[in-house]
């Protein structure tokens, strides 16, 4: 089963959750937790414990920015395998958690510690929101937006697990992008504070798959203005345009908007890629005017 058919089938009909935080109106407060595991989100032998700390916290972080909301506080649940249970794994993971945590402003407030024959890691934040942003906003005829560029995370797995030749500073951004990429919190805040934001999802698994998330969602088409994706141009030598919509874990922030935005807020890049449109068009992408189909969607948890 894919991952929607196994979300499918854990909720009623009527509670399917499409949206990565739980917003409780009454409370206002908003929830996520997501968990990291070895060998399905990271590698031991290319991630160090303050790596894998960081990209605990920032994939969190990421579905906050994503709903406009703001994390205040952390449970954390700690699967520790034979390799990760010294104090010279366990010391600089605790410190690089703890330092990411306080720079969101998040306090640690409980959690639980198992042993584990892999690595697992999973993080639960609670945050405050007013309003948040839904995949389900959306409306036909606003303007479709992504923040930052894609691509780099595909090419730093491709440095690391293909030994792809890449020159610096290229190569290096590629890594940090793969090993320890950063959530768009900040950007987030000035969105809300600026301009309507209909509908949002943070781009954790690749435009190809993202895409159709957040029309369906809305219940509206996509048309996707290739020539307009951000890819960065010392990456196309090394990627497939294929593997550069494909590219997850980018932490952008993908949304729908009815206002003109322009093309940087907050020294992020901000790009127009495509618009809503009817519901029966589904997810168009078009190179040139004509329509062009991806095989590739890239990486799939199941």
């Amino acid at each position: 089963m894919k991952e929607s058919e196994i979300i499918r089938a854990l909720y009623s009909t009527a509670n399917i959750q499409t949206d990565d935080c739980y917003f409780d109106a009454k409370e206002g407060r908003i929830y996520t937790t997501d968990t990291i595991c070895e060998g399905t989100h990271f590698r031991l032998d290319w991630s160090g414990p303050s790596e894998i700390a960081r990209k605990l916290v920032e994939v969190n972080v990421s579905d906050i920015a994503a709903a406009g909301g703001v994390p205040t506080k952390a449970f954390f649940n700690f699967g520790l395998s034979p390799s990760c249970s010294g104090q010279e794994w366990l010391l600089p993971f605790a410190v690089s958690l703890q330092s990411r945590l306080s720079s969101y402003g998040i306090l640690l407030c409980g959690g639980d510690t198992y042993r584990s024959p892999t690595l697992n890691l999973t993080l639960t934040l609670v945050g405050t929101a007013n309003s948040p942003w839904k995949r389900s906003g959306g409306k036909k005829g606003e303007y479709l937006y992504l923040s930052g560029t894609v691509g780099l995370s595909r090419l730093g797995y491709k440095i690391l697990g293909r030994s792809v030749e890449v020159p610096e500073p290229i190569r290096n951004k590629a890594l940090e992008r793969h090993l320890t990429p950063t959530a768009r919190l900040e950007l987030a805040s000035e969105l809300r504070k600026k301009f309507r934001i209909s509908a949002c999802m943070d781009l954790t698994d690749g435009l190809l798959q993202d895409l159709p998330k957040l029309a369906a969602s809305s219940e509206v088409g996509l048309r996707i203005d290739l020539k307009s994706v951000p890819v960065p141009k010392d990456v196309s030598p090394f990627l497939l345009l294929e593997e550069a919509l494909g590219s997850g874990e980018e932490l952008e922030l993908l949304f729908l908007s009815p206002d003109i935005l322009p093309n940087t807020l907050d020294e992020i890049p901000i790009t127009k890629i495509g618009e809503a449109v009817d519901r029966a068009s589904g997810v168009i992408f078009l190179e040139a005017g004509d329509e062009r189909s991806f095989s590739d969607l890239g990486f799939e948890h199941f």
